[in-house]
């Protein structure tokens, strides 16, 4: 089921876009991109630029932007650095299955294409030290930032205490907010308990084990206090235990990054989006929008 199932544990609550009114977000970049790849390929199609080049990542970058701008919402966009060696397994079965599928996906290029366009348009971003999501808490958890914004549960093992998702205007997605400490005071569960929790599931760093899933796997902690008394009832060993854990609750961030936004280059966003077929005039919009919204002030948490 994987840390997906989760959202069964942690009980995300419906919120209006608005609660995040005047505020600032840590956006997990990587997550986001790549949804808005893959929300063109489930639809079946793959919007090009006059040259070829892909363009459903400055699409749904721009989208998502207005929409942050129409409710004055700051975003600092934070991209994976170095991914952990246990993740090794993860990403080659994630390639496989993009292989088999045929299924679009997020490259190198489109990354370095996406931070172009932040920086043209004055937004802060920056590379993680390694997992984007640990350096999205950190903001959080320093009052850098509000909340972090991504569709991945493991926001959550990595100890944001908000963490925004579907922040859209969907109609079938709807934006909820994950409440850290409310979702483990529902659960009785402790944050070092919600990680052992995820390894019993799996994790991207692990295989789940045979059976366990999100009811059994909070019961089994419950009752025998943590993952190595989890793992002794089932009669299973995770010589990587501790390892794992550490990069949920220890993971590397950079403690000294700080979100720092600038005036908007209109005319140079206006080139980077006139290269993919897109109107000069989305980027002048869009880059009035922003300066309007970097010049708010924030809103008490």
């Amino acid at each position: 089921m994987g840390i997906a199932a989760l959202r069964k544990v942690l009980d995300p609550q419906p919120v209006e876009l608005s609660h995040f009114r005047g505020r600032t977000v840590a956006v997990d970049a990587d997550n986001l991109l790549w949804s808005f790849v893959t929300a063109f390929g489930a639809r079946g199609e793959q919007p090009l630029a006059p040259d070829g080049r892909p363009t459903g990542h400055v699409i749904g970058l721009t989208g998502r932007l207005n929409l942050y701008a129409k409710h004055a919402i700051k975003s600092v966009w934070v991209y994976d650095g170095p991914q952990p060696q246990l993740k090794a397994a993860t990403l080659a079965e994630r390639a496989d299955r993009i292989a088999e599928q045929g299924s679009i996906e997020l490259t190198l290029q489109q990354l370095a294409e996406s931070k172009l366009l932040l920086t043209a348009l004055g937004i802060s971003w920056m590379e993680a030290p390694m997992e984007s999501d640990a350096q999205c808490a950190h903001f959080v958890r320093s009052g850098l930032a509000y909340a972090a914004v991504t569709q991945d549960y493991d926001i959550a093992l990595h100890g944001a205490p908000r963490a925004g998702r579907n922040l859209t205007q969907s109609e079938t997605r709807k934006p909820e907010l994950l409440d850290l400490e409310a979702g483990l005071a529902k659960a009785k569960l402790t944050r070092e308990q919600l990680v052992d929790v995820a390894i019993l599931i799996g994790t991207d760093y692990n295989a789940g084990f045979p059976g366990v899933g999100p009811v059994k796997a909070v019961r089994l902690v419950q009752k025998h206090g943590d993952l190595h008394g989890a793992l002794a009832a089932l009669g299973q060993t995770l010589p990587e235990a501790e390892e794992i854990r550490a990069l949920f609750l220890r993971h590397p961030v950079d403690a000294t990054a700080a979100p720092k936004w600038r005036a908007p280059d209109a005319a140079k966003a206006g080139d980077i989006l006139e290269s993919y077929g897109l109107s000069r005039a989305r980027a002048e919009e869009l880059c009035r929008a922003l300066a309007a919204t970097h010049a708010t002030s924030l809103r008490d948490f």
